[in-house]
């Protein structure tokens, strides 16, 4: 055997020496008052298990679990901190500590311990990853490119370890190689936002304008998305988590991934144990607008919420997308109105209301809210669209025109239409020439991007354009 490896080998024995000789902390109080029913029968099931079991590492680690899954972050530290004096060979124990310990903000602590896990189990790479971001959080950038590379040896398309190097290239301001990284981790992940967010932020420094502002777009579109985590040990103490709370963190992850219908049903077993939860009829008032279904509960969740708590200008604004599905403009307008009372920065009941205004024809309002809409969330590519469309129709087109000239610069799923709305524009304002310039420009790039339904649209404004002199 190498010395070093010889070296390694004696002081894990050591550390695992004195982990069998430290005294055995006892099982922690855990308080489950405020908690409700579910979750306390769980956390007190699995303290009387720990007690019941005094000498079993797994039944202290459980509880642990059990509370971790629950943010219980205290009590888990020290039922975790037990488990390791009853089995200090047992990794779980370990890097379960080290995740609590950088949930309570103590980096310094949970490196220590994660290093301490890795010597028992080298190859685990979510805790090696782990380890690479406690590493930049505490600026040792070296060690932590150290950790990301040992990750990539392995696995070359590692979106996360792609993106951790990124951020380590960074902060030793290597611009060149951050991008790089960057644009690889979205490669490996096409909807990594922080990729793409750290790729735009190397980009702009490097002037690569264009492409920066493209890259801060998908960053948008991209939010709070990342790779999926690979961590079986995390999954199975998630799983652990029960009650009222779990239910609507199910329920958030079934509405973005399309299963209303789930979502609702998980809404409504909440309801039936604790008939004024608001949030459950929030969440109900919100999915309405997906499931016709809940039609005929409608009022009387509207009413109920209303109940509990009249200020809160959600309620009225998704009865009022309820009032739109089905028709009913006069009650979504009244809806829409009392939520913009509430909260005058509301952004989508101002959307809600130029939609409703369009299909009455009075173009002017919808304008108007359109622009309301903007002002809260300027950003926002379809309503932005709206309103162009709105202004040209209005043969304002000269209004329009100042504010798509800029948002050409950006390369996404709307540049091909903010072409085709300049080249309507210029033509409502008679400059003809440069009309045409801008539509031949649109025909280019929908031969080679699409839309392909766009094409006749853009051949037909072309023929009604007067022939050039």
């Amino acid at each position: 055997m190498k010395r070093g490896a010889a070296f390694t080998a004696t002081a894990l024995a050591a550390l695992l020496t004195w982990s069998c000789a430290a005294p055995v902390p006892p099982v922690p109080t855990v308080s489950v008052e405020g908690l409700d029913a579910e979750v306390r029968a769980v956390l007190l099931a699995a303290h009387q298990q720990a007690v019941a079991q005094p000498s079993s590492g797994q039944a202290s680690g459980r509880l642990g679990m059990v509370l971790q899954a629950h943010s219980l972050y205290q009590p888990a530290m020290l039922s975790y901190r037990r488990a390791i004096r009853l089995e200090p060979k047992e990794f779980a124990w370990r890097y379960y500590l080290a995740v609590v310990l950088q949930q309570m903000s103590q980096p310094d602590k949970a490196l220590e311990t994660l290093s301490a896990a890795l010597r028992i189990r080298p190859g685990y790479v979510p805790a090696v990853l782990k380890r690479g971001d406690l590493l930049l959080q505490m600026g040792r950038f070296q060690e932590s490119a150290s950790a990301y590379e040992s990750v990539l040896a392995q696995y070359p398309a590692s979106a996360d370890a792609l993106y951790g190097l990124g951020r380590v290239r960074s902060a030793q301001n290597d611009v060149s190689a951050a991008e790089d990284l960057y644009r690889r981790a979205t490669q490996a992940y096409p909807k990594f936002g922080a990729a793409y967010y750290g790729l735009a932020v190397a980009g702009r420094s490097l002037g690569h304008d264009a492409e920066s502002a493209k890259n801060f777009e998908l960053s948008k579109r991209f939010t709070g998305d990342h790779p999926p985590t690979a961590d079986p040990l995390l999954n199975q103490m998630a799983a652990l988590s029960t009650g009222v709370s779990r239910r609507f963190e199910e329920s958030n992850s079934l509405a973005q991934k399309g299963d209303m219908e789930a979502a609702a049903r998980l809404n409504e077993e909440v309801l039936a144990q604790d008939p004024d939860n608001l949030s459950a009829l929030l969440n109900l008032l919100y999915l309405a607008r997906f499931l016709n279904r809940l039609d005929n509960q409608l009022e009387s969740l509207y009413a109920r919420a209303q109940k509990i708590d009249p200020q809160v200008p959600l309620i009225y604004n998704y009865y009022g997308v309820v009032m739109v599905r089905q028709g009913k403009y006069e009650a979504a307008v009244a809806a829409f109105r009392k939520a913009l009372e509430l909260r005058p920065n509301y952004a989508e009941p101002h959307k809600w209301l130029g939609e409703i205004l369009e299909r009455q024809n009075q173009i002017a309002g919808a304008i108007e809210n359109y622009q309301l809409a903007l002002a809260a969330e300027p950003s926002d590519r379809p309503t932005q669209m709206k309103l162009w469309w709105d202004l040209i129709l209005q043969g304002r087109g000269r209004e329009a025109i100042p504010q798509l000239l800029p948002a050409l610069e950006i390369d996404d799923r709307f540049t091909s239409m903010r072409m085709v709305l300049l080249g309507e524009a210029y033509r409502t304002t008679g400059e003809f020439g440069k009309s045409r310039q801008v539509l031949e420009q649109a025909r280019s790039r929908v031969r080679n991007q699409g839309p392909p339904d766009l094409l006749a649209q853009i051949e037909q404004e072309l023929k009604e354009l007067p022939q050039r002199p």
